[in-house]
């Protein structure tokens, strides 16, 4: 699962969106108006991907002492 901003060119708004998307979306997206100026001028770049989550092993080889087994 990604993490990506859409974002008005126009205004400088931008909001956060989580998952994945596909270019039928992105298009739909992108030809709407902005919900703040009401200019057509959104954008949706490509997602970053989202940070694993650490597993307790992970933790505990990096700070043994912290971690309860």
């Amino acid at each position: 699962m990604g993490s990506w901003r859409v974002s008005c060119e126009s205004c400088g708004v931008s909001w956060p969106r989580m998952g994945n998307f596909s270019e039928y979306e992105r298009a739909a997206i992108e030809s709407r108006p902005c919900p703040c100026c009401g200019a057509y001028t959104l954008t949706c770049p490509e997602p970053k991907a989202t940070p694993r989550v650490r597993r307790a092993a992970d933790l505990q080889a990096r700070w043994p002492d912290r971690v309860a087994a």
